[in-house]
């Protein structure tokens, strides 16, 4: 009998080693390739993009070859372009500069695309069933070499399926806006990124508490969404947004903050604090009934503290009323996003 593979776990090259670290705390670890870390640990780890549960290498000698043998690895399943998922690798960051494209990364979305015309010819000619929960997951790791696994989102009933994983991004990467009107910072980046793995963000008629919000960065997607903004520092907020009707700033510390009193519907917080304090925060935010979202940074040092880690998805998995995970987006450093919505 064949022994099932085991599953890959991608990340950053950055925090490849947190992320061993963190699935060896319960199993084993081994790096395959920069960012890619196989284990037999089935779980949702905060240093993984995504997972291939069922990992199989695939090379051809062309990029048609290479196409038509990842359509074949499950004959009987239609996949819907929106399940095809191809990505490269990520790069490590360089100094503070943003990362670019892997050398990859054209490669891998002209095969992405040229899988979904397959698919969709399939299906027009009647050689594919309807579609499935199936999903394709594809890692480019050379021009004519892949790492690829079929798998079932959620809800599925794969007897291997991670619940825990619905996978909306290739690659686990959410495509982040990388412009917001007049951004004081770049911050912004993260809770663009954040809006997206919720699936939902804040709009007219909403009231957002932006803990630590000095310069603004957060302020302003907040605004550009259409909500009502409680900005809350001591540090200076940008001028123009002190200047906008539609944001109250409030010059204190963010633990000196009554929630329940300001009533918000969603609570945003970015600020460097040791992350005790920043779960505090946000089980204060869990307990106001008009939550409906929270968004929150959790800053970490080596050796990361895993026992915070811990207590930070326990919060955001275990609240009552919330859908919650904890995750190393690609706009953080070493910090990671607690991620919480309710219902």
């Amino acid at each position: 009998m064949t022994p099932r593979p085991r599953p890959l776990y991608v990340g950053s090259p950055d925090t490849e080693d947190v992320l061993v670290a963190e699935l060896r705390r319960r199993g084993d670890a081994v790096v395959v390739a920069p960012g890619f870390v196989q284990s037999a640990l089935r779980a949702d780890p905060v240093f993984a993009r995504c997972v291939l549960p069922r990992p199989i290498r695939v090379q051809a000698d062309s990029a048609a070859e290479l196409a038509a043998a990842l359509l074949a690895l499950e004959p009987a399943a239609s996949f819907a372009p929106e399940r095809i998922h191809v990505f490269a690798p990520e790069l490590p960051r360089s100094g503070s500069a943003d990362k670019g494209a892997h050398p990859l990364a054209r490669d891998a979305e002209s095969l992405a695309n040229t899988l979904r015309k397959k698919a969709e010819g399939r299906r027009a000619k009647g050689k594919a069933g309807p579609p499935t929960a199936h999903t394709l997951r594809v890692a480019l790791v050379g021009p004519r070499t892949a790492l690829a696994s079929v798998d079932l989102d959620a809800g599925g009933a794969a007897p291997d399926a991670l619940v825990a994983w619905p996978g909306p991004f290739a690659g686990g990467r959410a495509v982040a806006v990388e412009h917001a009107r007049d951004a004081p910072s770049s911050a912004h980046r993260k809770l663009h990124e954040a809006f997206a793995w919720l699936g939902t963000g804040p709009a007219e008629g909403d009231v957002a508490v932006d803990l630590g919000a000095a310069p603004g960065g957060w302020t302003r997607v907040l605004r550009d969404a259409g909500a009502r903004v409680v900005a809350v520092d001591r540090g200076a907020l940008d001028e123009g947004l002190q200047r906008d009707p539609q944001v109250t700033w409030l010059r204190r510390d963010a633990l000196d903050v009554d929630l329940a009193a300001l009533q918000p519907t969603w609570v945003v917080c970015d600020v460097i604090w040791a992350p005790a304090r920043t779960l505090e925060v946000v089980a204060r935010a869990v307990a106001v009934d008009s939550v409906k979202a929270i968004v929150a940074t959790l800053k970490l040092v080596r050796p990361v503290d895993f026992d915070a880690l811990d207590d930070a998805v326990g919060l955001a998995t275990g609240s009552v009323g919330f859908a919650g995970r904890v995750k190393h987006l690609v706009a953080n450093k070493l910090e990671v996003t607690l991620l919480m919505r309710r219902g």
